[in-house]
């Protein structure tokens, strides 16, 4: 009969994290949502911390408290494995090495299947913590144990290329593909850009610290303030030992009117203040997990056709910049090197426009949250729903 040869539902999913909190752009703007909206019943299991104002029909949050210290840590462990053994999932989406080890675990005991989501290169990440002599061997170390975790997936996703590159030579290419964190349009909003007039208003989108160039941005920006009116809008915020020292800096040199901050927006009203922007900067400094990264923030001004510039020392940033002609390189090191590079942006307007309309053309057409849905349903149907997959085909066979 009709009915008899008709798919099972999707299957339910826990969205697992021990570290990522309830409004994750990359976890519930993107991944949640359009696992919900396929038809897929999302649980998703995180340490409390900001929410999302609605949560979408689809989605269940089961949010445990963010214990502190070494402690707290094997407490949040143990929280979000009961949470994530009373989901019933069949399928574990783990978001970090931690929240892995969990989902196999499980999967081990209940025969789910596993798909591990690496937003980082996290033995990078973890180097950061020791000093310099010992990156080397830490990284060595924890990427052996990583690796033997990732083996043991029915598949991977990588939030950048060389990310992917590192889990595809893992579990191969069919197994693996790349999710970029690009924007979703929908929400973030098609605003009309604002007209450039006689200041540039040049800006970084989110979490502006020490290690993201704060000390450079703003010494390169108060350089360029000399020769030109500009105003740099930081979308988003800065905090602690950094908050002080802009502070600081603002008021030394007088550069109120300057630099400014809109403070942390709601992920829905991002897009807004992103598109009142000429040129967008992005300040990483050479430390091992930036090399591999590549930040959010590039595809948002994308989204926009903001030019931006990059440092020159990061093969992501470099393959966009030359690729696809939409922005500049600058030495992330030197106030002087990015100085330069705003004003020649400046004076050159006319090709700084072009840049901008071919990062919003490159927007378009690859870097838009709906081209990367299409990319994770296709591996979900590959890797880990197998068994429907192969049901389909069998009705889709038998159909008269």
């Amino acid at each position: 009969m009709m009915k008899e040869m008709m798919p099972p539902p999707f299957p339910r999913i826990c969205m697992l994290s021990t570290g990522h909190p309830p409004n994750d752009d990359r976890i519930y703007f993107k991944e949640a949502r359009s696992l919900a909206k396929r038809g897929h019943e999302v649980v998703y299991v995180c340490p409390e911390g900001n929410r999302p104002r609605v949560v979408d029909q689809g989605i269940t949050m089961r949010i445990f408290p963010r214990h502190s210290g070494w402690n707290g840590r094997y407490r949040r462990y143990r929280e979000a494995l009961r949470l994530g053994r009373e989901s019933g999932a069949a399928i574990y989406h783990c978001h970090e090495p931690e929240s892995l080890t969990i989902g196999i675990r499980l999967a081990r005991a209940t025969g789910a299947r596993v798909l591990y989501d690496s937003h980082e290169c996290w033995g990078s990440v973890l180097t950061e913590w020791f000093p310099r002599p010992l990156w080397m061997p830490v990284r060595w170390l924890f990427q052996r144990w990583e690796h033997r975790m990732i083996r043991r997936c029915d598949a991977a996703v990588g939030a950048s290329w060389a990310i992917t590159d590192r889990l595809a030579g893992l579990l191969g290419p069919d197994r693996t593909a790349a999710i970029l964190n690009v924007p979703v349009a929908e929400v973030f909003g098609e605003w009309p850009r604002r007209e450039w007039g006689e200041a540039t208003v040049l800006c970084h989108d989110g979490h502006l610290n020490f290690i993201r160039g704060l000390k450079v941005l703003a010494e390169a920006v108060r350089l360029v303030s000399r020769d030109h009116r500009v105003v740099f809008k930081i979308v988003g915020d800065v905090f602690g030992e950094s908050r002080a020292w802009l502070d600081a800096f603002v008021k030394r040199h007088g550069l109120e009117s300057v630099i400014v901050r809109t403070g942390w927006l709601p992920y829905e009203e991002v897009g807004r203040a992103l598109s009142e922007c000429n040129i967008g900067l992005v300040g990483f400094q050479p430390v091992p997990n930036h090399y591999t990264a590549l930040p959010n923030k590039v595809f948002n001004y994308m989204l926009y056709g903001i030019p931006f510039i990059a440092p020159d020392f990061r093969v992501p940033g470099r393959n966009l910049v030359r690729g696809e002609h939409c922005g500049l390189l600058a030495d992330s090191t030197s106030p002087d090197s990015f100085a330069a590079t705003i004003r020649r942006m400046i004076i050159h307007r006319e090709e700084t426009l072009a840049m901008g309309r071919n990062a919003l053309e490159a927007s378009r057409t690859k870097y838009r949250w709906n081209h990367m849905e299409k990319t994770l349903f296709d591996l979900y149907d590959r890797c880990v729903l197998p068994d429907r997959t192969m049901e389909e085909k069998k009705g889709q066979k038998d159909l008269p």
